[in-house]
């Protein structure tokens, strides 16, 4: 890149020290855009061993499992947290030593579809704002995390039929969003 940027500038007409000089600036450039779009969760094609893998925001993601390979995609594009609402029997031990292996951190909050709980929401909300980002949210399909993730919205303010169409669109299937809008909404 450098070379064919000194090639340019030399094309122009510009002295070495010109030259160098654009160079130098140039990559600050380049360095300062890339720090100010660090940080952002990637979209569903840049982490493709994640299943049903949907971008709620800038900095959390909602999916359902992790699969071969999912733990190290995550790592590369630069998750911080991964908050797992399945229970131990769908295999969060494995998958906590996993994350731990690649200093992602990792909480667990179990939960069913039976219905997430308002003690649920409010030991995630503990767990999320503490977090650092980018997160990752996460169950077995995206189901129970797009509920946990409307929920823990509606928490904080955002009206309940926003936060729900946002979730039906990232994995929030109809008995679970019934259970959500009986828990959060009375």
């Amino acid at each position: 890149m450098k070379t064919i940027f000194f090639h340019l500038t030399q094309q122009m007409g510009l002295s070495m020290k010109y030259s160098i000089i654009l160079i130098t600036l140039a990559g600050m450039l380049f360095t300062g855009l890339a720090q100010a779009s660090g940080g952002r969760v990637p979209f569903a094609h840049q982490v493709i061993p994640v299943q049903n893998y949907s971008r709620a925001t800038e900095q959390v993601a909602i999916s359902g499992m992790i699969s071969d390979g999912g733990v190290q995609a995550l790592s590369a594009t630069g998750f911080k947290t991964v908050i797992d609402l399945r229970t131990k029997n769908e295999g969060t031990a494995e998958e906590k030593g996993l994350v731990d292996s690649v200093g992602i951190a990792y909480f667990n909050i179990p939960t069913t579809v039976a219905g997430i709980t308002k003690e649920q929401v409010a030991q995630f909300a503990k767990v999320f704002e503490a977090a650092q980002t980018p997160v990752l949210i996460h169950c077995g399909s995206g189901n129970r995390a797009s509920a946990m993730w409307a929920s823990y919205r509606i928490t904080k303010g955002i009206d309940p039929e926003v936060a729900i169409e946002e979730a039906r669109k990232s994995g929030l299937r109809p008995p679970l969003e019934e259970k959500l809008r009986e828990i959060m909404l009375n």
